[in-house]
């Protein structure tokens, strides 16, 4: 009786401790970081996958992916920037009695910079995409968007429509 009561309370201590490591909120990638990962990919592959549709020749296309690419590199060896700069504030912040302010500062203005230039540099790409192509084809391209924004609400609302009897199944057992 003793060793099925101990199996039983260990069985149930495991399974817990497993429900509550899922139950663990995910950390999620704040908006702005995700911003500057993947806005620039997201419209070449707009770009790519609606070809036909908005007649991109493939040499813009082939000037688009140059831009891009050139943007992602410059955007790598900043954001390398960036991470050295951090560490060395984390060097500074260890010295907990002599803080210098003064380095601290200038670290996050530097850092602040950083971050400012990748987002102007970002525009200055999208311009540059616009340049690339023709105005209607840009006009196209804004049409195409305001078409997937009016369809977005819809599919989701449908999408909630569909989970909500699942969801009054779960609550009704």
């Amino acid at each position: 009786m003793k060793k099925l009561l101990t199996a039983t309370l260990i069985i149930s201590f495991l399974a817990l401790s497993v429900a509550t490591g899922f139950a663990q909120p995910q950390q999620r990638v704040p908006r702005a970081k995700r911003m500057f990962d993947r806005s620039q990919n997201r419209i070449l592959g707009v770009l790519k996958a609606n070809q036909k549709d908005l007649g991109i020749t493939d040499e813009q296309i082939e000037q688009i992916q140059n831009l891009v690419f050139s943007f992602e590199e410059r955007k790598i060896k900043m954001k390398g920037d960036q991470s050295l700069s951090r560490l060395e504030l984390q060097k500074l912040m260890q010295e907990r009695e002599n803080l210098d302010y003064g380095k601290i500062e200038a670290i996050l203005s530097k850092t602040s910079a950083v971050r400012n230039e990748m987002f102007v540099k970002g525009l200055k790409l999208r311009e540059q995409i616009n340049n690339v192509l023709t105005p209607e084809q840009q006009e196209a391209l804004k049409e195409k968007g305001r078409m997937g924004m009016r369809s977005r609400p819809r599919d989701l609302r449908d999408r909630m429509q569909q989970r909500m009897p699942r969801l009054r199944n779960r609550i009704l057992r």
